[in-house]
């Protein structure tokens, strides 16, 4: 009995999975075709939630880790949405550090400063701006993280140029994307297109479900 009740959980899990992929699977045609129109946008602020869901915890501080935030560091986070990632990067540049992340969504900002307002987190620097033109000072930055946000980008030519802008000369990229995200990006696409940009790549690590690549801007601003 036990061996069939085993062998029928297994079944009925791989299903879901076959199901949740199956579905997922349109859901990225779409959001492709949208990038090729130039019409790529980010998740509204009104389904944030759809932003945190538990499961992701459980990536959330092998992905810091990729990326790499250090002590000290002035790290820009384009695109933190809610706050999923936010608190627990600005525990890792510390109080001589400085963590700004910059939302095109001034409701998500909104909701940013209350997850922070409620973990009483400091040393963040919450901005509204966009991608394609960056609140930020030239040659400001040590690193710069984005966690599946480039897809949503309508331009990333232009991101990437104005990344290249604010991170100072050697500063690091990192590129986070998960496959449960409609808009992902293969790791082979990710180092194709930063390529072409002109970063160089540092390091990739992870798997096909979540992966990091880190890249090194080599002319700064």
């Amino acid at each position: 009995m036990i061996k069939f009740v085993t062998k029928a959980v297994g079944w009925l899990l791989a299903l879901a999975g076959g199901v949740l992929f199956f579905w997922m699977l349109p859901l990225k045609l779409i959001a492709r075709k949208r990038a090729g129109q130039g019409k790529s946008s980010p998740c509204p602020a009104t389904i944030s939630w759809l932003l945190r869901p538990s499961w992701r915890m459980g990536y959330m501080s092998p992905t810091l880790d990729r990326i790499g935030i250090l002590p000290g560091e002035r790290v820009l986070e384009l695109g933190p949405g809610p706050g999923m990632f936010t608190p627990a990067a600005a525990a890792r540049v510390g109080p001589a550090g400085r963590l700004v992340p910059v939302d095109i969504q001034p409701a998500m900002i909104q909701q940013l400063k209350e997850t922070l307002r409620k973990q009483g987190v400091a040393q963040v620097e919450p901005l509204v701006g966009s991608a394609h033109s960056l609140p930020c000072a030239s040659d400001s930055f040590d690193r710069a993280f984005l966690i599946t946000v480039l897809p949503e980008i309508p331009d990333r030519t232009l991101a990437l140029a104005e990344l290249k802008r604010v991170l100072k000369p050697g500063g690091v990229l990192s590129i986070t994307e998960e496959f449960s995200d409609p808009d992902y990006l293969f790791a082979s696409e990710v180092v194709a297109q930063l390529t072409a940009a002109g970063y160089q790549l540092i390091s990739k690590a992870g798997n096909s479900w979540v992966y990091t690549a880190n890249f090194k801007c080599p002319n700064g601003g």
